[in-house]
């Protein structure tokens, strides 16, 4: 073996090192992000998602708890959400609501059909490398990466020294192609979880996935009775056909938790809370995200709705079908929930 080969070795070898102590200084309460940061090149010696994302949204990353980071399909809402100021309630200050991170990969090699022939017929980049990330957006942006190493930071302001966060390959670092693109998309609510994860704020969150410390079932049943009355106070029309849906969704999805917190827990091979639902045997936060999502989108219904009521007071035009299109969009999508529930197989999303 030539000199050259062993030291390609070695320097090989040392790298593997220094990554595995890198990895191992970290630590996470979801396994997800665990997963992520070991497979998927977030973290090296030069830029560390992580770690940057501690610094600049002061997160905890050892108290997420399991399920904080999800699984998305390319349609979901949420990767095209703008985020937007409020005042926390119990706290007074004002805090970021809809800051989602995204995380875009892919498990194995795979063709670029954005890639594109120079004049000397050379092809940049044909054949995208995998696993990897091939970009990050947060709040719907592009995110960049600004310094290396401890003193870089992360935003979605684009500089002459800041760089996408991932494979950064030329023509691809478009949100639309990104989503064309990968395999796999992960999603984070970094609002839910900015400034070291309270124990407040860690018990609404495992409150409303139905994580392994959920407990308070009657609480959790109150709380989404009233988001549903709320909803349908603000209802101008009297069409019921929809209310009756989203009634039956809460109803199933309570009964489900009531029965699966006070019947005693049961829990998967990986500590996930299960619950029944029409005879199916399904993990307790796909119930209650999907409820949520229902009652989400049961909002936005109403508020067409009422949209569609004031366009028609006006003469109707194109405001009145446009809100009138979005408004059978959401009940269709209402209809699917409510099916979901009605046979065992929950729609998340």
């Amino acid at each position: 073996m030539k000199k050259s080969q062993i030291h390609k070795i070695i320097r090989e070898e040392f790298v593997n090192i220094l990554r595995e102590q890198t990895l191992i200084t970290e630590r996470f309460g979801d396994p997800t992000a665990a997963m992520l940061a070991q497979e998927y090149g977030l973290v090296s010696n030069y830029s560390n998602l992580f770690k940057m994302l501690s610094r600049s949204f002061d997160i905890a990353w050892d108290k997420l708890p399991k399920g904080s980071i999800e699984t998305v399909s390319a349609t979901d809402s949420r990767l095209n959400a703008r985020p937007k100021k409020v005042t926390d309630p119990d706290t007074g200050q004002e805090k970021t609501e809809n800051l989602y991170l995204a995380i875009y990969t892919i498990t194995g090699d795979k063709e670029n059909p954005f890639s594109r022939d120079s004049r000397s017929g050379f092809s940049f980049d044909r054949t995208l490398s995998g696993p990897a990330t091939l970009g990050v957006t947060l709040g719907s942006k592009i995110a960049q990466q600004s310094g290396r190493g401890d003193t870089a930071t992360i935003g979605i302001g684009k500089s002459r020294r800041s760089e996408p966060i991932g494979k950064n390959v030329r023509g691809t670092m478009q949100v639309p192609k990104l989503k064309q693109l990968a395999d796999k998309i992960y999603l984070l609510d970094i609002g839910k979880f900015q400034g070291e994860t309270t124990d407040l704020k860690q018990a609404r969150y495992t409150l409303q996935l139905g994580a392994d410390k959920f407990r308070d079932h009657k609480a959790w049943k109150k709380a989404n009775i009233d988001r549903y009355e709320d909803i349908l106070r603000s209802r101008i029309g009297s069409r019921d056909k929809v209310d009756r849906m989203v009634e039956d969704i809460v109803k199933i999805a309570n009964q489900a938790v009531t029965d699966a917190v006070a019947g005693g827990v049961t829990q998967d091979k990986y500590g996930d809370i299960m619950a029944t639902v029409a005879g199916n045997e399904v993990m307790l936060k796909d119930v209650t995200a999907s409820m949520s999502n229902a009652l989400e989108t049961y909002r936005r219904y109403i508020d067409a709705e009422n949209q569609e009521d004031a366009a028609a007071k006006q003469g109707g035009g194109y405001s009145g079908q446009y809100y009138g299109e979005r408004k059978k969009e959401y009940a269709l999508d209402i209809k699917r929930y409510l099916q979901g529930f009605k046979i065992g197989k929950i729609k998340r999303y």
